[in-house]
């Protein structure tokens, strides 16, 4: 953790004027509210003596409301500093954050649960902002103050300030085991751990509330969320009961000064060595004393939390970006045929690629069919970098994919998903994504290409309608059409269908693959595809199992010469004459 600590004052310190300035202002405020309480003992002094000195008192009045006064502006002053502060370095962090997003593999995203990363960029980043606009002008006063307090106590009779300091030490001790406790069972570790759990439950939950809804499924149907927010709530249901009775005690410690303060300061009373309006002081200032001290105890919690917060913040700013070659310019791919060569990649422990060796040409359509599981998609995937192999290379044109910065990487290559990501804006913004200084007539002409460009004349505002979370809803075809439009619009030289018409019915699927046949000459394309139908006519099919490429050729090859392919040709055929048992065959 004092790594973290280290990294949280350095972002901190990058404001270190408006910090300084924050909290003097804050320790000179927790002296504004010393000196009323000081002003009570003078009043009674001048008050007890006689004749009163009517003049004394009015001075000792306005100085107190001066002292009120400015301990509010000073107050407001610290705040205001201190938020100006927090709110640059929180601006500077989350662009740090985004441009490393930025610079990670793709791979990295798949890895890893959307709600966790909104939690890490939203909710983890948040919270220092309450280091800096609040923790520490706040640790500044609660320091300032009883440090302060004490100090002139001991001025005024050190007898009665060593009782009210007596039950402190007491009650710290107390503090550092609780929180010596909390360290042991890593209780913000889980807190945290759970919570981008959580988080990434609820985005799930959120994208399956219309299959929950249409099958009249409660939130106890959803057991990742449900188990989430279970898991989540008995932690701290834990943390409570264990720390509830230390945490009473603490309180009853601190608040226990009076115990001391009283019997001590009536007998020295008694016997003449104060006077009332010293034993008024005590009973005013010696009670309040250990209140800054409780903030002290809540700012320790609220620093433990902010710390996994930080050390969640550093692994993301720590993970191992996509390398940048020095010298990219020299690497420009003058042909786009793709190779594999020994080519090894692992998900943790589990090897996916064994080995592979393939080659994908340019002006051809290259399809990667296999059972689930065998590396078709992995395969796929590497060709755009979202992972690096563990082993081997991978070559565009002959040169190393390594060896070409990654902008320039994606300009070259195109991937259209099975599951679309649309981004909340209009139509027109969607597409644009492919290509940002694309013109209307640009847009219209590959939404037509793709098939698309009816269904969005038939929207409310045609292409300028809002669609995704934030407007209409689009079917899952429609989105794959739009992708298709996107990628027709980028006109890269390589191109990466992943199931890409998984959602689109026979007579769209026959429309694009159509469209597609005279739009992608010239480019080299990677399909990957459960459907053999729509891969039949490719230039080669490579047909991958566990990891192994085992079958290379065209559709007619590969049924005479790779059994594995002629097993699933056959089992694609059948599942095709498959009909309602008991059904005529025109109602099917």
């Amino acid at each position: 953790m004092s790594t973290s600590l280290q990294f949280l004052l350095r972002l901190a310190g990058k404001q270190r004027g408006k910090l300084i300035l924050s909290c003097l202002s804050s320790a000179v405020s927790a002296l504004c509210t010393l000196i009323p309480f000081v002003i009570v003992y003078q009043l009674a002094e001048v008050v007890l003596e006689q004749p009163v000195d009517f003049a004394a008192v009015q001075k000792l009045i306005l100085i107190a409301l001066i002292a009120i006064l400015l301990r509010f502006v000073l107050m407001g002053i610290s705040t205001m500093l201190a938020h100006a502060a927090a709110f640059h370095v929180l601006y500077d962090l989350r662009v740090r954050l985004i441009d490393k997003l930025g610079k990670l593999p793709l791979g990295f995203f798949s890895a890893q649960h959307s709600g966790g990363l909104k939690k890490i960029i939203a909710d983890d980043v948040e919270r220092i902002e309450s280091f800096i606009a609040h923790h520490l002008p706040d640790l500044t006063a609660s320091v300032v103050a009883p440090l302060l307090t004490a100090a002139y106590l001991f001025t005024v009779d050190w007898r009665l300030a060593i009782a009210a300091l007596l039950p402190i030490p007491a009650a710290f001790a107390v503090q550092g085991l609780m929180t010596a406790r909390g360290r042991r069972s890593d209780d913000m570790k889980r807190m945290h751990d759970l919570s981008e759990n959580m988080n990434g439950a609820i985005v799930e939950f959120v994208h399956a509330m219309p299959v929950i809804k249409a099958f009249n499924q409660t939130v106890q149907s959803f057991a990742r969320y449900h188990d989430s927010v279970e898991n989540y709530a008995d932690l701290w249901t834990q943390i409570a009961r264990r720390k509830t009775p230390l945490y009473v005690l603490f309180l009853l410690l601190l608040e226990s000064g009076l115990l001391f303060i009283m019997p001590a300061g009536l007998w020295l009373y008694s016997h003449h060595a104060i006077n009332f309006s010293v034993l008024l002081l005590f009973l005013l200032l010696g009670v309040g004393l250990t209140a800054p001290l409780r903030q002290i105890s809540t700012l320790s919690h609220m620093m433990q939390n902010n710390l996994e917060s930080v050390r969640r913040i550093e692994a993301v700013l720590a993970e191992e970006e996509q390398s940048v070659p020095e010298h990219s310019t020299a690497h420009q791919p003058q042909r786009f045929d793709i190779d594999f060569k020994k080519v090894h990649y692992s998900y943790g422990k589990r090897e996916v690629l064994k080995g592979v060796d393939l080659n994908a040409g340019h002006g051809k359509v290259t399809a990667f069919v296999g059972p689930s599981g065998a590396g078709k998609s992995t395969a796929a995937q590497l060709i755009a970098r979202f992972f690096d192999p563990a082993n081997g290379e991978i070559t565009l044109g002959g040169i190393d994919l390594r060896s070409i910065a990654p902008e320039q990487l994606m300009d070259m290559v195109s991937f259209v998903f099975q599951d679309v990501p649309v981004i909340s804006d209009t139509v027109s913004a969607n597409l644009r994504m492919g290509k940002n200084a694309a013109d209307d007539s640009e847009l219209i002409q590959a939404a037509q290409a793709a098939q698309a460009h009816e269904f969005i004349i038939a929207l409310p505002d045609g292409y300028d309608t809002q669609i995704g979370d934030g407007g209409i809803p689009l079917s899952g075809g429609e989105r794959q059409r739009l992708a298709i439009a996107r990628a027709i619009l980028k006109n890269s030289p390589v191109l990466i269908l992943d199931e890409a018409f998984a959602f689109a019915d026979a007579e769209n699927e026959s429309k694009i693959q159509v469209a597609l046949s005279s739009l992608l000459q010239g480019k080299t394309v990677v399909v990957i595809a459960h459907r053999l139908s729509t891969i039949a006519d490719a230039d080669c099919i490579v047909v991958f199992d566990d990891g192994h490429v085992i079958g290379t050729g065209t559709h007619t090859e590969l049924l005479e010469h790779c059994p594995l392919y002629a097993s699933m040709w056959k089992a694609h055929r059948e599942a095709g004459d498959w009909s309602l048992e008991g059904k005529e065959e025109s109602h099917v």
